[in-house]
């Protein structure tokens, strides 16, 4: 599988990105496009003409069509119609399994539309139907969820029956960064619709990725006293991760190898491990923020959980390590004794060396290193003459992907990625809760061909009404004009 970091499709979404919302001259008013879409797609001509769609229509495939998108194809269908119009599909010997058709039942096939080299799908609507044409699995779902948001209702009053129309147009269209994901948290007080709705609409949007972390919220096998009493079965949880299979998501399991061990917030008072068996703290640094590295129980522990996670998640390239704010890092008499950067930076390749055996990536956080004096805030960095783990970077393997959150930096660079990425890591962008903050490194994660993972915490609520503008950063380069639409009240 090719990696969607490096000189690949990032690298040519740098140099060919056009301004958001480029249309023809066809457009007769700029002020007030015909369709509301996010993200708004980067190539946009709009025609004066209409399809009205009655009781039923044939949705055609290929005979080689892969069946999940199929179905999901028609649930969603039946969910955008109301169920009002019926969904015949069918499979045509002229079509591959990355195109279809969408017409009046009976009509037939109708001509494909051209995609050019840079775009990822191709859709065209006009009066006889809709036809799209799509690089892969993955763009072909794009292009569907882009059709469902053309959709538009008649009022056709309470008894009578519902029509809807699709307005004509041609659309030729590509993300500015392939990996773009979305961090979510699952807390005490988190409740599952609230995560349901965050998956399905990053999905909606073209999102790529969710990176799914448990605090103390699943039960493990590796050690009961890591969740919580109220803490969701595998079956429970295991249901948010259907949803995002079937929505075209791929999940990344997340797991706190080093900081963040206590799985509850410092300032919450609470550890999900000794609350619950105080004679467990030989696995944690004195404070128990940390995990003891010295100690081979907790490097065994930690390997567990990771492959517990794996199979949990099911089928995928990534596992996020975590490894920030390690604060109490070698802290304890047996890890005081030792080299502490080289402790650090031996545990981080290990555990990436582990993970390398199950096929996965790490991802960590790059506060660590990253060193205070350098880069002063309102960049994120940890590494001190305390603890200089900022010093581990040249011996950490260059498989692991560098996760750059820093959350008030707002505008001009971020130069940190360029940092990482000059040391030869793949790295994230991650930006939260300021719409300026998501702008600001999307931008940056184009310009350093990197991907983007935006971050919700504590703040899932509020930060999902700003899904749909991560979604619009994260699909073009020009993400000023995004801000630009979004202010004159451009749809």
């Amino acid at each position: 599988m090719v990696s969607p970091f490096g000189a690949g499709l990032g690298a040519q979404a740098a140099e060919i990105v056009p301004s958001i919302g480029s249309v023809s001259a066809r457009e007769t008013d700029e002020a007030l496009l015909p369709r509301t879409i996010h993200p708004y797609p980067n190539q946009v001509s709009w025609g004066c003409g209409q399809w009205r769609l009655k009781s039923d229509v044939s949705l055609m495939l290929s005979r080689d069509a892969d069946p999940a998108s199929v179905a999901l194809m028609q649930e969603t269908w039946r969910q955008f119609t109301f169920g009002a119009v019926a969904l015949d599909v069918s499979h045509g010997a002229t079509l591959n399994g990355r195109q279809f058709s969408l017409t009046s039942a009976g009509n037939g096939v109708i001509a494909m539309p051209d995609r050019e080299p840079q775009a990822t799908y191709a859709l065209k609507v006009d009066p006889s139907g809709a036809t799209a044409d799509a690089a892969d699995s993955a763009a072909m779902r794009h292009a569907w969820f882009t059709l469902l948001q053309l959709l538009q209702p008649g009022d056709g009053g309470l008894e009578s029956h519902l029509e809807f129309t699709l307005p004509e147009v041609d659309i030729q269209d590509w993300p500015a960064i392939p990996f773009r994901g979305l961090h979510l948290c699952v807390f005490p007080e988190t409740t599952p619709l609230i995560l349901e709705k965050a998956i399905r609409l990053a999905a909606f949007f073209k999102f790529t990725h969710v990176v799914l972390e448990f605090w103390g919220m699943l039960r493990l096998q590796a050690l009961k006293e890591l969740s919580w009493p109220e803490a969701w079965s595998k079956s429970e949880a295991g249901k948010l991760i259907a949803i995002a299979r079937e929505m075209g998501l791929e999940i990344i399991p997340m797991f706190n190898c080093w900081g963040h061990a206590a799985a509850s917030r410092m300032s919450c008072g609470r550890h999900v491990v000794l609350n619950q068996n105080p004679r467990l703290t030989p696995l944690f640094e004195p404070d128990g923020w940390t995990w003891c590295l010295t100690n081979p129980r907790a490097q065994q522990l930690i390997r567990r959980v990771c492959d517990e996670l794996i199979e949990f998640a099911g089928p995928g390239q990534y596992f996020h390590i975590g490894c920030d704010e390690a604060y109490s890092h070698a802290t304890c008499d047996r890890c005081r004794q030792t080299d502490r950067v080289k402790l650090f930076a031996d545990h981080v390749n290990h555990v990436d060396t582990h993970l390398g055996k199950l096929g996965r990536r790490a991802i960590m956080w790059g506060d660590s290193l990253l060193e205070r004096a350098k880069w002063p805030k309102p960049f994120e960095a940890n590494g001190s003459p305390a603890l200089p783990t900022h010093l581990a970077l040249d011996f950490l393997s260059r498989r692991i992907v560098i996760a750059d959150w820093h959350y008030d930096v707002t505008e001009g660079d971020v130069p940190t990625l360029a940092h990482f990425r000059g040391r030869g890591f793949d790295t994230l962008a991650c930006p939260m809760r300021q719409l300026a903050n998501v702008r600001t490194l999307a931008r940056a994660a184009v310009a350093n061909h990197g991907g983007l993972l935006v971050t919700t915490w504590d703040e899932l609520s509020q930060s999902i009404p700003q899904l749909a503008y991560s979604a619009a950063c994260a699909w073009t380069q020009d993400s000023a004009a995004v801000t630009e639409r979004l202010k004159t009240g451009q749809r």
